[in-house]
């Protein structure tokens, strides 16, 4: 009885973190013993399965999201908005890690890790690396101040100064980063549905990011509030949401516009599954938007949650009608994922989130507004 009381208790999400990270590693570990054809679901039809699009092509998207709403805040000097900053860096920067993480599981070959930390001008993933130091790098500025002022010491004065440069360099790569993966897509233009291909795909893959961005630090405020009474203040979330109801207009304007210019109905009328994934996807989009305008004036905190989350839901069912639902509808193949694939994959994002709840424990990332 001892032992048994001896035991974390831990909440059910904790353990959740914990089931979902060691199955993961398991299935990583199955993954490299037995390759990746057998435990798979990938043929050269399909290159990227449900693996990349939710821990690449979404972790790619809220580090370019993250990146630039922080970028943004500092630039346009708005004070009031300054507690989004540290959360917008940390989700940028755990964004790319998710990224590096899955692309690297996805590669199955861990004993090329190694490869990857050298300055290879001729390869192409050594860069990966040092994006992944330089985000750290941005982050660990943020959180120096917190840091000396723990330890009794003095900040350099070459740290208040290298922030922003840093910063705005991480904003680049970040954006350079999401464009060359819709660039990857463009360059497959006969296995793409035409209702997600579009020359305008690398902006709007942006605008969903920045969409994205926002929703997280939202999600991410509600969650840490109730588990740590850390998180941003309500007048503050409310006008995160107004901000968040102008891009999701600016956003579905752009993709109506670009259908209506390329000769694309507005309203499919077949009843297939490509059609009721992209209306799943444009309602996603829609609905908090909706939500966001007509509620009345302050926003209710919790409608901005909801809205947060179908968000973030739609930035997923995006990126991976993207990869998976456009090249079905256009090719006539089916991809049917398997258990290692969706283990992997959820087992990258959970530690994701394990690390950024440590971080929100540990350290102030929610500043006071």
């Amino acid at each position: 009885m001892k032992r048994l009381q001896s035991w974390p208790r831990w909440s059910f999400w904790t353990w959740c973190c914990t089931l979902l990270m060691a199955g993961g590693a398991g299935a990583y570990y199955l993954r490299t013993v037995h390759a990746l054809g057998p435990t798979a679901h990938l043929r050269d039809v399909f290159p990227w399965g449900v693996e990349v699009g939710l821990s690449v092509l979404c972790g790619l998207a809220l580090c370019a999201g993250g990146f630039a709403v922080a970028a943004t805040v500092r630039i346009l000097k708005l004070e009031n908005y300054e507690s989004i900053v540290r959360p917008c860096l940390l989700i940028g920067f755990l964004g790319y890690l998710v990224a590096f993480v899955g692309f690297i599981t996805d590669a199955g070959q861990p004993y090329r890790i190694g490869l990857l930390i050298t300055w290879n001008p001729r390869l192409v993933l050594a860069g990966a690396v040092w994006s992944l130091i330089l985000y750290g790098a941005v982050l660990a500025l943020e959180f120096a101040p917190e840091l000396y002022k723990r330890l009794g010491w003095r900040e350099p004065p070459p740290l208040r100064w290298l922030g922003m440069p840093l910063l705005l360099l991480a904003v680049v790569l970040s954006v350079l980063h999401q464009t060359s993966m819709a660039d990857l897509l463009l360059g497959t233009p006969n296995k793409i549905s035409a209702l997600w291909f579009t020359p305008q795909l690398p902006f709007l893959f942006f605008v969903s990011a920045a969409c994205a961005a926002i929703a997280a630090v939202i999600f991410a405020s509600w969650h840490t509030s109730i588990a740590f009474a850390r998180g941003l203040p309500a007048n503050l979330v409310a006008g995160m949401g107004k901000a968040l109801a102008a891009l999701l207009f600016f956003y579905l304007g752009l993709r109506f516009a670009d259908s209506i210019s390329r000769g694309i109905p507005l309203l499919v009328q077949k009843n297939d599954l490509q059609s009721v994934l992209f209306g799943l996807e444009i309602g996603l989009f829609f609905m908090p938007l909706w939500l966001l305008i007509t509620e009345r004036d302050p926003v209710n905190p919790r409608v901005v949650y909801y809205s947060a989350v179908m968000v973030l839901a739609a930035l997923i069912t995006n990126r991976l009608n993207t990869c998976i639902t456009s090249v079905e509808a256009t090719t006539g193949a089916r991809y049917l994922p398997s258990w290692n694939e969706f283990l992997i994959a959820y087992g990258v994002i959970a530690l994701g989130v394990a690390v950024f709840s440590l971080t929100a424990k540990r350290l102030p990332v929610f500043l006071e507004s």
